[in-house]
């Protein structure tokens, strides 16, 4: 066996355990969203709990794997990010966080009858893989695709989602967008404080 083969053979290998590790952290992500889907429809189920208990074990179990303060930073378009100073960044992120948080807990009842299937886990680049889910109602079945990107910690994080093809921050973005064209950026935080804003259809 030539030495030449022997490096060839070495880098095939090499590169199909890359490959296999990477498919491997696709599916550990999808095993991942079952196991949390299951638990929050425990939660949704537990008649024992109250209302305002609900809502915590809701967003303990979910929270940790969102990265809101890059929601919330992908919510403003390049440009308006940069004009921002560090304290209007801070405070928009703030808001933003408490607002989506607040409007996804008070929709919770919605999920009584609804039925959740978790798809298939694909890589789309190194270091984002999207996740399917299908959420069934007795009325229609909607598409949603979950969106992971690889943080700097290691986390696999989700920073969007996509629900029948419309991406919930694009959404956002387009809206504040538009808004910011005829408002100054306070008066954007005004509206947020006291959800003065029409939530965008997505």
């Amino acid at each position: 066996m030539s030495h030449l083969f022997k490096i060839f053979m070495l880098f095939s290998l090499l590169f199909s355990s890359s490959l296999f590790a990477q498919d491997q952290q696709a599916q550990d992500i999808r095993e991942m969203m079952v196991e949390t889907s299951d638990k929050f429809f425990a939660i949704l189920k537990n008649k024992e709990l109250d209302d305002e208990t609900r809502k915590k074990q809701v967003l303990d179990e979910l929270g940790p794997i969102f990265d809101f303060r890059l929601m919330s930073r992908l919510a403003l378009n390049k440009k308006i990010w940069k004009s921002l100073s560090k304290e209007e960044r801070a405070n928009f992120s703030k808001i933003f966080i408490s607002r989506i948080q607040r409007s996804y807990l008070s929709k919770l009842d919605i999920f009584a009858d609804v039925e959740v299937e978790i798809g298939e886990s694909t890589r789309i680049k190194k270091n984002r893989i999207e996740v399917t889910a299908l959420i069934k109602t007795k009325a229609d079945i909607k598409k949603l695709i979950y969106k992971f990107y690889h943080s700097k910690k290691g986390d696999w994080l989700i920073y969007d989602i996509s629900v029948v093809g419309v991406s919930f921050l694009q959404s956002y973005r387009s809206q504040y967008a538009a808004y910011l064209k005829e408002h100054s950026f306070q008066e954007l935080l005004d509206k947020l404080k006291v959800d003065d804003l029409e939530e965008p259809s997505v």
